[in-house]
C-alpha cells in the first residue's frame, strides 16, 4: 500500500488539468453573455424612455381621467413601458448570442472533424459505415 501523501500527490497531479465545466459555462463564454446581457439591457431601456416619456406627455394633454391619477400610477407606467422593453430587447440579444455560440461551436466542431479525417484518427469504419468493395 503506498502512504497517504504519495496518493495525495497522484490525485494532485491526476486533477491539476481537469475542470467539470462543460464549454458553455466557461469563464470566457460567461463573462460575453453578461456584457450581452447589461449592453442590451441598457439599450433597452432607453428604448422604453424613449417610448413612455412622449406618450406620457399625450396622454396627460388628451385624457383627463390619466391627469386624475396620482403620481404613483404615473411612476408605474414609465416603469412598465421602460423595464418591458429592456427585458424584451435583452432577450432578443441573448438569443442572437446563443446563435452566434452555436455557429462557433459548429465551425469548431468541423475544423476538428477535418484535421481527424486528415491526421487518420477518424475512418468511416470507426463510427460503424462499412466501406462496400
Amino acid at each position: 500500500m503506498t502512504n497517504p501523501e504519495e496518493r495525495k500527490n497522484d490525485e494532485a497531479t491526476f486533477n491539476s488539468g481537469f475542470r467539470n465545466r462543460l464549454p458553455h459555462t466557461s469563464n470566457a463564454h460567461i463573462s460575453r453573455l453578461n456584457g450581452v446581457i447589461m449592453q442590451s439591457t441598457l439599450i433597452g431601456a432607453l428604448y422604453g424612455a424613449l417610448f413612455s416619456i412622449p406618450t406620457e406627455l399625450l396622454i396627460r394633454w388628451r385624457s383627463p381621467l390619466y391627469r386624475a391619477f396620482g403620481f404613483r400610477i404615473r411612476v408605474f407606467y414609465h416603469t412598465i413601458c421602460i423595464s418591458s422593453a429592456a427585458a424584451f430587447n435583452a432577450e432578443k440579444k441573448v438569443i442572437a448570442f446563443e446563435n452566434q455560440i452555436r455557429r462557433e461551436e459548429e465551425e469548431k466542431r468541423r475544423k476538428l472533424l477535418e484535421l481527424s479525417v486528415i491526421s487518420g484518427t477518424y475512418t468511416p469504419e470507426s463510427e460503424g459505415f462499412k466501406s462496400k468493395k
